[in-house]
């Protein structure tokens, strides 16, 4: 639970980071609001994993649990990243 708490506190600040950096954008290029919206779901999906992943934790599936945690994790900071390079490109 403890891990878990950790990894939501990274994903969010790099998911407040993006939506500051898509403010920005939208302010600076003038692109449109939609471009919220992958960060939105990025805000809306990382929660619901990890609560999938308490329960795989629960039954016993320890090990499987943190990788999942994980990489999840490192996907979402990576296509928030990638997304940001695009949209600020």
């Amino acid at each position: 639970m403890f891990f878990q708490m950790v990894m939501l506190l990274i994903v969010f600040g790099i998911i407040y980071t993006s939506f500051v950096a898509v403010q920005y954008t939208i302010k600076e290029q003038g692109v449109s609001n939609i471009a919220y919206l992958p960060v939105l779901v990025s805000l809306i999906l990382f929660p619901v994993l990890l609560y999938k992943y308490r329960q795989m934790f629960n039954r016993g599936k320890m090990l499987g649990a943190t990788v999942w945690t994980i990489s999840s994790s490192s996907v979402i900071i990576i296509a928030l990243y990638l997304y940001i390079d695009t949209l600020a490109g």
